[in-house]
């Protein structure tokens, strides 16, 4: 395959003279059905389907035409191969939003403002919502409209206008000034009542299938399809549709097809459509051959990868999301996104850290060698999951808000509520419960924006949380028995979060609850038995066993192997109980946080500005320490965290400095009590209460 810069048979002088700048006078107009013999005069060869889409989305105006087929060869996105001329890249010619914007300033001035408006309604207008808008008399835009239809900017339907083409309704968005158009876009559809994608869906069915499916243009959205785009947007149900009835239009064929087959795969998942989405997936996978930019099959492998996970075949899952990740170097980057960014959050979830963050590494790498700025909040969402999983509390913070904070081409809707999540936890475990409540508040408001997305055990988890913190265990026990019966026996659960098991037994123990401790220990050793290898599955049924046995050894295990904080916490705190030989929980003393308890948690960088403030250690420090709680000696240790005891030695002399104790003792009874407050069991002084004991 060569391309035109190779090629030069044809070179961008020639096709610009057929474009009028040279002063040579233009070709009439041609018809809609001439479109593509034109476009074959003018790049030499036959347009493949891409191509012709393309031109006719152009509509009857050939100097646009010739436009296209300029900018198409001088920006290099056109190659011939066999004597056929295919596009090389999704998106469209940035020159050719200018050429609109050129020919809007041939009009009149109403008739400018009448198409710009229009525009933001979408694709079709009702001529009554510009109306409303403008708080002008129907009557008084008849004139511009005519105008306006004369240029051939417009055409008139039974029951609505629509722009001739989705380049001419680009551009006049394009030629509103950038700060005001978004505001004028939330205006438009307060006025119209109807978002500009679930406009008319039957003139989007009649529309040429290059437009029904077309490719936003790049200034306006970014390289993806309608419906991938709408997803990725939060709509995901009217996205899954529209690339539904793409599939079901026999004119939509080539990479406009596997597209649509890739989106419905995406949305299904979303949207908790399991079983649909997986026999789907595995037809693909049959029909299939081994074609390696088949997004459609890649994004089939996804979903049979994400079902095996939340089944809890956890080896499965990974085998395929990393066969998906080999396969995926050729894809489009927004779809290799989805396929780097769920193997990623797989291995965070196993705490094999290095691997995800690679992916999500690589991921961005992708998005930045768009000609576009494009959803970058989502590597940043990946991040913060990750380093929530790590126990890096500021880091975790400083990525959900990126999420939160990212707006227009950059946002991503769909993982805001990841991001809230993220953010009510770390509020959570480092004592803000006012913080941790507002933020899972506003992870509920926007999954109640598409009300059909499926949400995560993670978002249940986090409010019964929330609840233990404010109430006591009665109300996190109150939830598991009524509004989230079924997370107690949901494996992805104990999968995403290790802690959560031994979290449950401690509070059926507190609350007397023996159907809810045997639900939950039966699900995570089911679990175990499932995946042998897997030593984060196996640690978290170990320690929720240890817990409702008061296994000493079992807990001191988890404490010395479990690679998670909060399970290293809570196995702290059952241990101090086991050794104290206390029958149930005394509410330990509280140590003085720091004024930032965040910014303190996570690396130990800041100074000690609290007597015993335990989260000024490092995650080295933090690790020592809670092995020398469990009574190891330093050559024990240093195995363990694969130091010198030499080494192991001089970090417990500044483990000592900081908290300003003396003896291995002192030592063992702040690890119990640190492991108290951070476990986040307890009821905070801001909130009156006494702790989980008098809470039973």
């Amino acid at each position: 395959m060569t391309t035109w810069s190779e090629k030069g048979t044809r070179n961008p002088e020639t096709i610009l003279d057929h474009a009028g700048p040279s002063g040579r006078p233009l070709p009439k107009p041609v018809r809609a059905e001439a479109n593509e013999e034109f476009l074959r005069e003018l790049l030499g060869g036959d347009p493949d389907d891409e191509l012709r889409g393309l031109a006719a989305a152009a509509g009857e105006n050939s100097r646009l035409l010739a436009e296209l087929a300029n900018r198409l060869v001088d920006e290099d996105m056109v190659a011939q191969s066999e004597g056929t001329v295919r596009l090389t890249q999704s998106r469209t010619p940035r020159a050719v939003l200018a050429f609109v914007r050129l020919r809007l300033g041939e009009l009149s001035a109403d008739c400018q403002e009448l198409l710009k408006i229009a525009a933001l309604q979408g694709r079709s207008f009702l001529l009554e919502d510009v109306s409303r808008m403008l708080n002008k008399p129907l009557a008084t835009l008849l004139a511009p409209l005519d105008e306006a239809m004369s240029a051939g900017f417009v055409e008139a339907t039974e029951r609505q206008f629509v722009f001739r083409s989705d380049f001419l309704m680009r551009g006049a968005v394009a030629a509103i000034p950038a700060p005001a158009r978004g505001a004028l876009q939330r205006e438009a559809l307060s006025h119209s009542r109807r978002s500009p994608e679930e406009t008319d869906p039957g003139s989007w069915a009649a529309a040429p299938p290059a437009q029904r499916f077309a490719v936003v243009a790049e200034g306006d959205g970014g390289p993806y399809s309608r419906a991938h785009g709408l997803i990725m947007k939060g709509k995901v149900v009217v996205g899954t549709d529209i690339a539904r009835r793409a599939l079901a239009d026999p004119a939509v064929s080539g990479d406009d097809r596997l597209d649509a087959e890739a989106a419905v795969l995406l949305g299904g998942l979303l949207l908790g459509r399991d079983e649909e989405a997986g026999t789907r997936a595995r037809e693909i996978l049959r029909e299939r051959r081994d074609e390696p930019d088949d997004i459609a099959a890649m994004m089939a492998m996804t979903v049979l990868s994400d079902l095996s996970w939340r089944a809890g075949e956890l080896g499965e899952g990974v085998r395929l999301g990393r066969a998906v990740a080999r396969y995926a170097g050729a894809a489009d980057p927004l779809w290799r996104l989805h396929f780097q960014l769920g193997l990623a959050a797989k291995l965070a979830d196993l705490r094999e850290f290095d691997e995800a963050d690679a992916l999500v590494d690589e991921a961005e790498a992708g998005l930045y060698g768009l000609s576009t700025d494009v959803w970058h909040a989502a590597p940043a969402a990946a991040r913060a999951r990750r380093f929530l999983s790590a126990g890096r509390f500021r880091d975790a913070r400083r990525h959900a808000e990126l999420v939160t904070a990212a707006t227009e081409q950059n946002s991503v809707p769909t993982l805001l509520p990841l991001a809230y999540a993220v953010l009510a936890t770390v509020s959570l475990y480092t004592g803000d419960l006012p913080g941790a409540t507002e933020h899972f508040q506003q992870a509920q408001r926007e999954l109640a924006r598409d009300g059909g997305i499926r949400r995560s055990p993670r978002y249940a988890w986090t409010e019964v949380r929330i609840a233990v913190r404010a109430e006591g265990p009665r109300a996190g026990v109150a939830l598991l028995t009524g509004k989230y019966d079924r997370l107690p026996a949901d494996r992805w659960l104990y999968v995403a979060d290790p802690a959560a098991a031994a979290f449950f037994v401690r509070l059926a123990l507190d609350t007397g609850d023996p159907g809810l401790q045997r639900t939950v220990l039966d699900t995570v050793n089911g679990l175990a038995e499932d995946n042998p290898g897997i030593s984060a599955v196996g640690l978290g049924a170990l320690h929720a066993n240890a817990v409702a046995e008061r296994d000493p050894s079992g807990l001191a295990h988890v404490v010395a192997q479990s690679p998670d904080t909060l399970s290293v916490a809570l196995a702290t705190e059952e241990l101090a109980k086991v050794h104290a030989g206390q029958g149930s929980p005394r509410r330990p003393r509280v140590v003085p946080a720091p004024a930032d308890p965040v910014a303190a948690a996570g690396d130990g960088t800041h100074a000690h500005r609290h007597g015993g403030c335990w989260s000024v250690l490092s995650d080295m420090e933090r690790r020592i320490a809670y092995l020398v709680s469990v009574g190891m000696t330093n050559r024990q240790i240093a195995r363990r965290v694969h130091l010198s005891a030499h080494t192991v030695n001089y970090h417990l002399r500044k483990i000592y400095k900081k908290l300003g104790i003396g003896t291995r003792v002192e030592l063992a009874r702040e690890a119990a009590m640190y492991s108290g407050s951070a476990a986040i069991y307890s009821i905070g002084d801001d909130t009156g209460g006494s702790g989980p004991a008098a809470a039973s």
